[in-house]
């Protein structure tokens, strides 16, 4: 888990790093080690391209800076846990705070840090369950059906959602189609039927290195190409025209 650690107090931010690399040793066999980076003032947080499982914050100063920075970060990553601890400020009190937003009172109590470590813990094993992507700015945790379809593009790959919105993931489609779990393991019995391979649901598809693709948003299936709902054309080997369409019709009548 990655963790942050934004405190303009120096004591406390140093007591927190502290606190923390104490509970990542004692589950470092159990949950895991915790990455923790620390920031001293606003514009050193708001700076870093890092994306961060939760974050731990309190400006002394000027509270209202605290909520400023956690907002800052929570557009760039919604899925961002936020804990504030309170110590000239009560947080709670506060307007404007992100969806979500936890508490800690200060001094902080070691047995309350490790509820707030098992909370943060629980959250991202919830949003796991969901296919994990990365662009250059932000993580994005979806569920299969919000994929349309993804193509390959030079650097990175072009994901578009049914929603209507697009993004590019960092990596190639081998990468992407790991993510989406179309990659078999080893020992893992094949999926595949000539250059395609489902997903476990078999809602998602991978065409060779050449998409992945939403099969309920197939609109046509043709001898060289598919056309998607938006009007997308995908180039497919003319051999895969018969697999193709029976997982498409699979797909809309089970799914």
């Amino acid at each position: 888990m990655h963790l942050a650690i934004c405190d303009d107090n120096i004591a406390d931010r140093k007591q927190m790093e502290r606190l923390l690399g104490r509970e990542s040793d004692r589950r470092i066999h159990t949950s895991g080690v915790f990455y923790v980076d620390s920031y001293g003032n606003k514009d050193a947080i708001l700076s870093t391209p890092m994306i961060y499982d939760g974050i731990f914050i309190d400006m002394s100063q000027n509270g209202q800076d605290a909520v400023e920075i956690a907002c800052g970060l929570h557009e760039n990553s919604e899925n961002l846990s936020v804990v504030f601890c309170c110590s000239n400020y009560d947080y709670r009190k506060l307007p404007g705070l992100p969806k979500g937003s936890l508490f800690l009172d200060k001094p902080i109590q070691t047995g309350e840090l490790t509820k707030m470590c098992d909370e943060l813990l629980s959250r991202l094993d919830s949003l796991e369950e969901r296919l994990e992507y990365r662009t250059v700015t932000e993580t994005l945790y979806l569920e299969e059906g919000e994929i349309l379809h993804a193509l390959p593009e030079e650097r990175f790959v072009r994901l578009h959602l049914q929603d209507g919105r697009t993004y590019q993931i960092t990596g190639d489609m081998a990468s992407f189609c790991a993510s989406t779990h179309l990659l078999p393991t080893s020992g893992e019995p094949s999926k595949s039927s000539g250059h395609i391979r489902l997903s476990s649901s078999g809602l998602l598809a991978m065409i060779g290195d050449r998409a992945v693709i939403n099969l309920k948003s197939v609109a046509k299936v043709g001898s060289f190409h598919l056309t998607m709902s938006d009007g997308t054309k995908v180039r497919i080997p003319f051999y895969t025209k018969g697999p193709l369409q029976e997982a498409v019709e699979r797909a809309r009548r089970f799914l």
